[in-house]
């Protein structure tokens, strides 16, 4: 790491971390902890905040070799790692407070069966395990290496298992988001969105550490989304700037619950454990797939030969011969003291899968001893008596094939050597080789790793291809019940505009003429009844009456007294025939039977038209009288028209009925002779006046 970026990185951790605490004090700020309706919130600006600062520090410390330095990288870099599962869990929390709509207690992870019954998700309780096990192995690797060690410059380094560390990071995330998607319908759309790029920064942080390393990319993006957070969560949940009231809910919509069959349930919750098992191993595959391509970089490791090779020990994973050759040899012209030779290094990479990066070699030599200026694949140096060859780096004027030539892939070799002169006793296969070298794990040329990846690959295609099917078969169950749900509402919009019209039928029709013209609405309606009891009635002086009131009066008067005639009918079973002008016309006994009771039915209709008459006198400034007529007979009945079609009734007995109300005295039944007879032994009538008749000649007519 250059110091520039050094620099960057610390300064920017320390900007964000001073934001994530000064918004964190905010939202305390007032308010008792245990009641505050931002709790969560506030835990994860604060552990935002020390997650920030800790890798601040670690920076900082980066390389100090001092006994402060020492357990400041270390201690750093601990809490690095744990801040970082805390906040995944506190996020995690956060969501279900979304989803539940409410402020929850965190003793709630103390009782997870009955949390779970109560609505809480089961992926809560799954993090919260992946993140106390990664704590846990967090301080395992303190002591072992497991994920990260330091060296003895203090300066912190990535080890073979380091990928394992950014899976179970990554993994609360994706359980996560799988539980954010699973229950989007709870979430407002502006909520929706504001918790969605939390999950998007981090994730593009996971991608630039395995690809960029040096840089802070994953705390960086979880100081952004926490700050996003806080901002984004003025709108959401209204704070409540300069008032001391407390929050106890999250604000989002309530929707409503839909019942939903134990099938239904049972297949919804199978298809959140493959769209959470599918998400998890989608992230793990990602991390494998950028780990495949950038390698694993390895610990530097030393070698100690004791005992030199003479060719490659294919049991070893690095073998290192070191010989003088046995005829490129003579003795030095201006030294006859020194044996001048040519001394040939093997590197052998026996490993698979693992690709040897850097290298530096060593190799013990006596005084008075120089090497040839022209060494080959190495820069060779004598000091402290020593001879030490590495590997060229770039600017080294013996790098002249290029740096990755000097590196030893998998299976291969690399030879190196120089003319070096030495006293005549020297044999560099009694000497002490120390090797020292790098190196990068590839997965992919593992067979093990393939079958690991193409395991895991086909178990995430079959967990996605489920996923998918059984959501497309809740999104058509869905379906279903929304058009059962609507065929149901139109169901009930139609039968309640069939009652509407055949109350208006009925409103026209008798009850059984309008079933008649509903199943045969082309048929000629009429019939022949026996004895049907016809009423008649008008106003006295409506001609004179109505000159004297507008036309809106004249209706609204009407339409009173006629409104009470209508009810009178319908509760006292009359059929309710037409009104003409101020006329009103009515029968009773229409049915196929000579013998009924329409005349009694019709004489007690008669006088309770005479009592509205005299309740809408009380109240109406204009006082009027009516005549009654009514006549019992034989008549005919039907429908008339085709568009406007009216219910009527014909004969002599309707002739007649009309003649007893025009012939009738007010505020009186006048009634024929046959009415009297079927009403006789109900009512007392008058002695029997007689009158002229149009048409009938002279008639004993009665009034009651």
């Amino acid at each position: 790491m250059s110091d520039f970026t050094r620099i960057i990185s610390i300064a920017s951790l320390a900007f964000l971390s001073f934001f994530c605490f000064q918004v964190g004090v905010f939202l305390w700020s007032g308010h008792n902890l245990k009641q505050n309706g931002r709790r969560t919130l506030i835990f994860i600006e604060f552990f935002t905040g020390f997650l920030l600062l800790f890798d601040a520090l670690a920076y900082f410390y980066r390389g100090n070799t001092s006994a402060a330095g020492y357990y400041m990288v270390r201690l750093s870099n601990f809490f690095v790692f744990t801040c970082n599962f805390s906040v995944s869990f506190f996020f995690c929390f956060y969501v279900c407070e979304f989803i539940k709509q409410s402020r929850l207690s965190l003793s709630l992870i103390l009782h997870p069966k009955a949390s779970i019954k109560a609505g809480i998700p089961v992926q809560l309780f799954i993090v919260l395990l992946l993140c106390l096990g990664g704590i846990g192995l967090i301080v395992f690797s303190q002591f072992t290496g497991f994920f990260y060690y330091f060296d003895e410059n203090n300066i912190y380094h990535r080890n073979t298992l380091f990928p394992l560390s950014v899976v179970l990071g990554l993994l609360p995330g994706l359980i996560t988001f799988t539980m954010f998607l699973q229950n989007k319908k709870k979430l407002a759309t502006n909520v929706f969105i504001s918790l969605l790029l939390y999950f998007i920064l981090p994730l593009i942080g996971v991608v630039l550490i395995l690809i960029f390393y040096g840089f802070s990319w994953i705390n960086i993006s979880l100081g952004f989304g926490a700050l996003h957070l806080f901002y984004s969560s003025i709108k959401l949940m209204e704070l409540e700037f300069y008032s001391g009231e407390r929050a106890s809910t999250i604000l989002s919509p309530i929707y409503k619950t839909e019942t939903v069959s134990t099938a239904t349930r049972k297949r919804v919750e199978r298809n959140h454990f493959w769209q959470t098992l599918s998400v998890s191993l989608g992230g793990i595959l990602l991390v494998l797939v950028i780990v495949s391509i950038t390698g694993i970089a390895l610990p530097e490791k030393t070698l100690t030969i004791e005992e030199p090779y003479l060719e490659n020990d294919l049991s070893k994973s690095v073998c290192v011969t070191f010989v003088r050759h046995a005829e490129k040899h003579w003795v030095d012209e201006k030294d006859p003291l020194r044996t001048g030779a040519q001394f040939d290094g093997m590197i052998y990479n026996n490993m698979r899968s693992t690709i040897i990066t850097d290298w530096n070699f060593s190799i013990f030599v006596p005084e008075n001893c120089s090497i040839d200026p022209g060494p080959w694949n190495g820069t060779f140096t004598l000091s402290d008596g020593a001879l030490d060859v590495k590997k060229p780096q770039e600017g080294d004027k013996e790098n002249i094939h290029g740096e990755d030539f000097y590196k030893i892939t998998p299976l291969k070799t690399l030879g190196f050597g120089c003319i070096m002169y030495t006293p005549h006793e020297y044999e560099p296969l009694s000497q002490k080789i120390v090797f020292s070298y790098s190196s990068i794990l590839k997965p992919l040329s593992n067979a093990f790793f393939d079958i690991f990846l193409a395991v895991l690959f086909v178990i995430f295609i079959i967990s996605t291809t489920i996923m998918l099917l059984e959501g497309k078969l809740i999104r058509v169950e869905e379906e279903n019940k929304k058009l059962e749900s609507t065929v149901k509402e139109r169901t009930k919009e139609l039968e309640a505009e069939k009652n509407r019209s055949e109350r208006l039928l009925l409103n026209i029709l008798p009850k059984e003429i309008a079933q008649e013209l509903t199943a045969h609405p082309n048929r000629t309606l009429a019939k022949e009844y026996p004895n049907v009891t016809v009423l008649f009635t008008d106003i006295v002086g409506f001609t004179k009456i109505s000159g004297e009131m507008t036309a809106e009066e004249v209706v609204t008067m009407l339409n009173k007294m006629f409104s009470m005639f209508d009810e009178r009918a319908q509760r006292e079973g009359i059929e309710k025939i037409k009104t003409i002008g101020d006329a009103y016309m009515a029968a009773a006994g229409l049915t196929p039977e000579r013998s009924n009771y329409g005349a009694a039915k019709m004489i007690r209709f008669a006088q309770g038209l005479l009592d509205d008459v005299r309740t809408f006198n009380e109240t109406s400034p204009i006082k009027l009288q009516i005549r009654l007529g009514i006549n019992s007979g034989a008549l005919v009945a039907g429908v008339i028209g085709k568009t406007k079609f009216i219910y009527d009734i014909w004969g002599d007995t309707v002739n007649v009925a009309s003649r007893m109300e025009s012939t009738g005295l007010p505020m009186k039944i006048h009634v024929t002779e046959t009415t009297k007879a079927q009403t006789a032994g109900l009512f007392q009538y008058s002695e029997n006046t007689e009158i002229d008749v149009k048409g009938k000649g002279m008639m004993k007519t009665y009034f009651l």
